[in-house]
């Protein structure tokens, strides 16, 4: 989820932890920027993003700072620059706690997300996502801001907690309503359909529909609110949904044989490795150059351009080479070094 929230959770957890007549007033405030400041430190590895976007994605982004086996380390390293407070040297296997619980708060909110988190790197790479959670929640963000200043004006340990149980039943009901969602579609498809639900922003009860074909997939938007066109375009009930067609060739593409070509290139390895649900984006030609783009389902949305955009391009007869398309840009381009 987005810095902010994970912020929010890291303080929240720590007034859910803190006993108000042990816990001087004056002490309150530093814990909750210890726990808030590590909470917030695991999506450093966004700096990686700027070095190679593409290897961000693939190798480094929620793997070694999202890692329950380097957290111990991580939780250490966050320790040693709140020495300057003598309240931190007195304390100083509490403030390791409290980095500990801020960095746990983060990986355990970012499991909810379709992106998901290498628990175990380096010793796995495997991705583990529950995905009921998009990757901006505003309802997440309202309670937990809610129950942090509600906290602060009234400093127990029941406000917290209260908040943190609140926030477990709307979690708890994001995962009943995919299921249901599911079980909602499903039962209008064949039997042997391969159907995935992933959560959308604005609503719990917004969901992208993804069946996968023997070419590609077939993709809906559904509201479980609406019976026909929902408030937001393009979401719809689940008896009117319009399903639309993707996939990395399409049906009868004339250029499908190009297409191939330029997914199987090595320099897009690493998106192969990224992509999860991978689709052409589109096929440019210009002159004498021609680009092939391809994208990723999980981030696409009806009313916006997909954030994450990568393709090969060549002039003619020469070799192919790597691009990204700039995020919120239609034609904007950069070129990335393939990884060897």
């Amino acid at each position: 989820m987005d810095t902010l929230t994970h912020v929010l959770f890291g303080t929240v957890c720590t007034l859910a932890i803190s006993r108000n007549r042990s816990t001087p007033a004056r002490e309150l405030p530093m814990r909750l920027a210890v726990a808030g400041t590590a909470a917030a430190f695991p999506d450093i590895d966004y700096l990686g993003f700027w070095i190679d976007p593409l290897l961000f994605l693939a190798d480094w982004h929620r793997t070694a700072t999202h890692s329950l086996l380097l957290m111990p380390f991580w939780a250490g390293l966050l320790t040693l620059p709140w020495m300057f407070s003598p309240w931190a040297r007195r304390e100083w296997l509490g403030v390791y706690a409290l980095c500990v619980l801020g960095i746990g708060s983060q990986i355990l909110l970012d499991l909810l997300t379709v992106f998901g988190v290498r628990l175990f790197y380096p010793l796995s790479s495997s991705l583990y996502a529950v995905g009921t959670s998009f990757v901006i929640d505003w309802i997440v963000t309202a309670l937990l801001a809610a129950t942090l200043l509600y906290g602060l004006h009234r400093p127990q340990r029941n406000v917290a907690l209260s908040g943190l149980v609140l926030l477990s039943l709307y979690l708890g009901a994001q995962w009943g309503l995919r299921h249901h969602a599911h079980d909602r579609i499903a039962e209008r498809l064949p039997e042997e359909s391969n159907l995935q639900l992933l959560p959308q922003p604005f609503s719990p009860f917004y969901w992208q529909a993804i069946n996968r074909t023997g070419n590609g997939y077939e993709v809906a938007y559904l509201s479980l609110l609406a019976d026909g066109e929902a408030v937001v375009n393009h979401y719809r009930g689940a008896d009117s949904l319009v399903w639309r067609k993707a996939g990395l060739l399409g049906d009868d593409n004339p250029s499908a044989a190009l297409v191939e070509e330029a997914w199987r290139q090595p320099g897009l390895l690493k998106f192969r490795e990224f992509a999860r649900f991978p689709i052409l984006y589109r096929l440019d030609r210009e002159r004498d150059e021609t680009c092939v783009w391809f994208t990723d389902l999980r981030y696409t949305l009806p009313y916006l351009t997909p954030a994450f955009r990568y393709g090969m391009c060549r002039q003619q007869e020469a070799d192919w080479l790597l691009y990204r398309l700039k995020r919120f840009s239609q034609n904007e381009r950069q070129r990335l070094s393939p990884v060897d």
